[in-house]
């Protein structure tokens, strides 16, 4: 008898067990569930100065994965098309289809003030994605981009020794291209010898800046080095260089790590290197602290992500 009190007894403390581990699992995945959760279905909008630039599609990539692949949600995109009219339009057409975030990569610094405004007043917050806004915003993501001007032009004054004729193909007046200018210009200064015979705008695109620089190599018979604002505007320059019959005389730097960029320095053209940024993460951040600040977290003003300078050397090793 006393065996069977105890088959009974092991037999109802398993049933027990089982019930009570049963009953946690759910609870766990309950917890887990409305964590992930939270914002499971969100309408999200993100607009963009220009979506004809591989760096901005791969961040808008990033984010749909977050908002339509983690959260089944909507991602809501604009193409700003370096107006900030349309932009301001664009945004508009966001808030009456109801987003609850904005991701926003402005299209001018001081114009996108109206587009940040107009956001807020509708009580959505605003987080900005590789460029800032002279607005309220909630948040500024971006990459280090005065570090990316300092370390190509690190790069440039050590492959010219100290000594040579610089072109700097310059781009819009957003943070992103600001920032790079001055780190590439203050750290240029600190080398006597080296001059820059030229600084136009390309307007961040390749066709713009071949033209530009074409007109440049007329006007300048010796170059030593090219720095471009990205690499939209150094695959330009090199075609511009290529064209002319010049590229042995001359070397380019850009900013991005664009895939079409990695392949031309392999490939041991005139574009030498570039001061590679990282757009997936980027977006991924600008999810996941609009996110945050729309659980009410405090969160920091600003989230800089590094670069890094990328050659024939070690191209192979980096992607998006």
């Amino acid at each position: 008898m006393l065996i069977k009190k105890e088959k009974v007894f092991s037999v109802s403390l398993i049933v027990l067990l089982s019930v009570f581990i049963v009953l946690g699992s759910g609870i766990i995945s309950n917890s887990v569930q409305a964590q992930s959760g939270s914002h499971e279905g969100i309408k999200v909008g993100i607009t963009f100065m220009t979506t004809d630039n591989e760096f901005f599609q791969a961040m808008e990539n990033s984010v749909r994965e977050e908002i339509e692949g983690k959260l089944n949600g909507t991602l809501l995109v604009s193409n700003g098309q370096h107006d900030a009219a349309k932009q301001l339009n664009d945004v508009e057409d966001f808030l009456i289809q109801g987003i609850e975030l904005l991701l926003l990569n402005p299209v001018d610094y001081e114009a996108s003030e109206s587009v940040v405004a107009l956001a807020k007043e509708a009580g959505v917050p605003v987080i900005c994605l590789d460029g800032d806004s002279i607005g309220d915003r909630d948040i500024f993501i971006a990459s280090n981009n005065y570090d990316a001007g300092v370390i190509d032009a690190e790069y440039v004054a050590e492959r010219l020794e100290g000594e040579g004729k610089v072109v700097v193909i310059n781009g819009n007046p957003v943070s992103a291209v600001r920032n790079r200018f001055n780190g590439f210009m203050d750290t240029i200064k600190k080398y006597p010898d080296i001059e820059v015979v030229a600084e136009q705008n390309g307007d961040g695109v390749k066709t713009k800046s071949l033209t530009v620089m074409s007109n440049i190599l007329q006007g300048q018979p010796e170059i030593d080095a090219v720095f471009a604002i990205n690499d939209p505007s150094a695959l330009g320059v090199l075609a511009a260089v290529q064209s002319a019959g010049r590229e042995d005389e001359m070397f380019i730097v850009g900013v991005d790590g664009a895939p079409n960029a990695l392949e031309a320095i392999s490939n041991g053209t005139a574009l030498e290197a570039t001061a590679a940024q990282q757009p997936a993460k980027i977006g991924k951040l600008g999810v996941e602290y609009g996110l945050k600040i729309l659980n009410g977290e405090e969160t920091p003003d600003e989230i800089p992500v590094p670069v890094k300078l990328i050659t024939e050397d070690n191209a192979a090793d980096f992607s998006w």
